[in-house]
C-alpha cells in the first residue's frame, strides 16, 4: 500500500533492495525504484535506517521508502521508531519545521459567560432595521451575534482531539513492556531461541490487548444497550472525547425557552 500526502511525498512497502537506502544488497526491484528515482527527478527522504524487521530470521532491512519533491527534501526529518508496536515494520516518523494550518477552533466557555452583558449588547445591536437592510440579513445577523458573543463569553484552547485509550490497562502495560524487552533481546542478540521466544511472547501481547478491549467496550453492550450508549462506546473506541451539550440560555418575558425549535419559532417571530 503506498500513501499520499498533499501529492507532494508518497511512502510504502516497496520490497525493493538497495545499498542507496540501507539494504545490504540491491535486488532487480531495487534498481527499477533507482531508475524511477532517476528518471522522475524525485527524492528519497530514507536515512539508510532499516525499516523491517524479518520474523523468522531477525534480519534487518530498509524496504519501506518515503519520497518527496526536491523542493521539498530539506522540510522533513526522517526517522523510525525504535519500538515495532508488535508488526514487522518500524514506524516511519516524518516531521518538519514548517508550521502547519490549525483548522481546530477554540471552544465557547459557556459556563463562564457574561450573559447580563450579552443580552444587554445583542439588544442594543440586534436591530430589525439594521438586519433586514443588509444585503445578506443572515450573515449580517450571525455576524452581530458572533461579535457580541466575543465581547461576553471567554473561549478556551482550540480543541485537539485526545486519544483516551481506556482499554490499556496495567495488563496490558505489563505484556507490552514484556514484549519490549524480548525485542531487545532479538536485536542484540539474534539466536533462533530468542527469535522463537519473541514470537511467543508477541502473540500473547496481542491476546492481552485484544481481550482487554473486548472486555472493555463489547462486554458492555446487549440488546438492551440504548442507541446512544452504543455510539459513545465507538466514539472511545476510536479516542474521541465525548460530545458536549449544547447549554440552552435563552430567556424570553422570564420564561426559559430550551427547545431548539422554540428557540428558532423565537427569533423568527421577533426579525
Amino acid at each position: 500500500m503506498v500513501s499520499v500526502l498533499l501529492l507532494f511525498c508518497f511512502w510504502g512497502d516497496f520490497s525493493a533492495h538497495s545499498q542507496q537506502w540501507g539494504s545490504n544488497k540491491c535486488s532487480s526491484r531495487g534498481k527499477m525504484v533507482e531508475d524511477f528515482l532517476l528518471k522522475s527527478n524525485v527524492s528519497l527522504l530514507n536515512s539508510g535506517s532499516p525499516t523491517y524487521l524479518h520474523p523468522a530470521t531477525a534480519s534487518s532491512s530498509a524496504i519501506d521508502l518515503s519520497i518527496t519533491h526536491p523542493a521539498l527534501y530539506l522540510d522533513f526529518c526522517w526517522q523510525t521508531d525504535s519500538d515495532l508496536h508488535g508488526s514487522d515494520h518500524y514506524p516511519i516518523v516524518i516531521t518538519t519545521d514548517t508550521p502547519s494550518p490549525c483548522f481546530s477552533k477554540p471552544t465557547w466557555k459557556l459556563h463562564k459567560a457574561d450573559w447580563a452583558a450579552f443580552s444587554h449588547q445583542a439588544a442594543l445591536e440586534l436591530c430589525t432595521d439594521t438586519i433586514c437592510s443588509a444585503e445578506d440579513p443572515i450573515q449580517q445577523f450571525t455576524d452581530v451575534v458572533i461579535n457580541v458573543a466575543n465581547n461576553s463569553i471567554p473561549k478556551g484552547k482550540p480543541n485537539t482531539e485526545k486519544h483516551n485509550t481506556i482499554w490499556c490497562n496495567e495488563d496490558c502495560k505489563a505484556a507490552i513492556k514484556v514484549r519490549n524487552n524480548a525485542l531487545k533481546r532479538v536485536q542484540k542478540h539474534p539466536t533462533q531461541y530468542n527469535i522463537e521466544n519473541y514470537t511467543v511472547i508477541r502473540s500473547q501481547t496481542r491476546r492481552v490487548i485484544k481481550t482487554s478491549k473486548r472486555q472493555s467496550y463489547v462486554s458492555k453492550i446487549n440488546s438492551r444497550t440504548s442507541i446512544k450508549k452504543v455510539w459513545s462506546m465507538f466514539r472511545k473506541i476510536a479516542g474521541k472525547s465525548p460530545l458536549c451539550n449544547i447549554i440552552k440560555h435563552l430567556n424570553i418575558n422570564n420564561t426559559e425557552i430550551t427547545e431548539i425549535t422554540d428557540i428558532a419559532n423565537s427569533f423568527g417571530q421577533t426579525f
